[in-house]
């Protein structure tokens, strides 16, 4: 009696000891349901293909779902204010690009991009690229400075809209090239390349992948990357920096969760979209588009936001830049 007695005292014991420890992990909420990734673009441009594709291919090698629906508004403040405002349960997403990291620095909105979000996955950088015309007088970057310091705020340059990275990729040349310019913005890189091509802007600095097939046709001249090195898509396109020293100035875009998501969550989504980088699919994506995908942890997308956020920062105070 007194040795069965020990037994099923030793028993409870080793139990309690290791009961906790051999336990299944509680279920996460990103098991329970689909998951919603706002997409603060219209339905149909680049931004909404590439998170269109993302999304199916990772659906093709998980049990979930995302399912992405499109918030447009307030150049991608709306869904990016939203997002922010929502549980930390991994079952909300945000496909964010360059403007979450300088628009807190040109208008007025209800998040901090170094402290509000979980950075989750970085899906591509975006490089810039200043064109322009075929028949255009401008045959290198060392051209458009010439003309912009002899005339002053009358050399214009055409962007994807106020606040865009164009537009600062913009504001940073002419601080580093020691020029004024006239900013013409547009609503999108197709209107403002449309613009260019009836000759009613002198440049246009848009996204590459915008561009990039008028560019192989011989429509566009491609004056200069915005990016720190050559990129393979455009071996022969000088970067600004080989003019303009310090003229770097790339766009990105990735998905975010709102702060306080679970770090095994954000783990687990950062593992399945760097695959779904690196799938045939995706791969046939950025080659198209001059693109290259760029897998990092969420450790180095965080750090990269906020890199990016100190450099438009800086810079938007610097040139003395508001936009209400």
């Amino acid at each position: 009696m007194e040795m069965a007695r020990r037994v099923l005292v030793a028993s409870l014991l080793v139990g309690t000891a290791v009961g906790p420890l051999c336990a299944p992990l509680p279920a996460l909420a990103q098991d329970e349901g689909p998951i919603r990734m706002f997409m603060p673009y219209t339905p149909g441009g680049g931004a909404d293909t590439l998170g269109r594709l993302v999304a199916t291919s990772v659906n093709k090698r998980s049990d979930r779902n995302i399912v992405v629906e499109n918030k447009p508004g307030a150049n991608t403040i709306l869904a990016t204010d939203y997002v922010s405002t929502q549980k930390p349960d991994g079952t909300t997403l945000l496909y964010a690009s360059s403007s979450f990291t300088i628009n807190p620095h040109l208008y007025k909105v209800s998040y901090d991009p170094a402290t509000s979000f979980a950075p989750v996955a970085l899906l591509s950088e975006i490089p810039l690229v200043m064109v322009t015309t075929k028949d255009s007088p401008f045959q290198r970057v060392q051209d458009v400075i010439d003309k912009a310091k002899a005339k002053p705020g009358q050399i214009s340059y055409a962007s994807y809209g106020l606040g865009s990275a164009a537009h600062l990729g913009g504001v940073l040349f002419e601080s580093k090239a020691s020029v004024k310019m006239l900013h013409v913005p547009y609503k999108g890189s197709m209107p403002a390349l449309n613009d260019l091509m009836g000759h009613h802007v002198d440049v246009a600095i848009v996204s590459l992948e915008s561009a990039l097939a008028m560019i192989k046709g011989g429509e566009l001249r491609a004056l200069g990357i915005f990016n720190q090195d050559r990129l393979s898509s455009l071996p022969q396109v000088p970067t600004m920096v080989e003019t303009v020293p310090g003229c770097v100035a790339v766009g990105w875009n990735g998905i975010l969760a709102p702060k306080g998501t679970d770090p095994a969550v954000v783990k687990k989504l950062n593992y399945q979209i760097n695959q779904a980088l690196v799938s045939a699919d995706l791969k046939q994506y950025f080659l198209n588009q001059g693109l290259e995908p760029k897998q990092r942890t969420p450790e180095e997308f965080t750090q990269i936001i906020k890199d990016e956020n100190a450099k438009w920062g800086q810079l938007v105070s610097a040139a003395g830049l508001k936009l209400e």
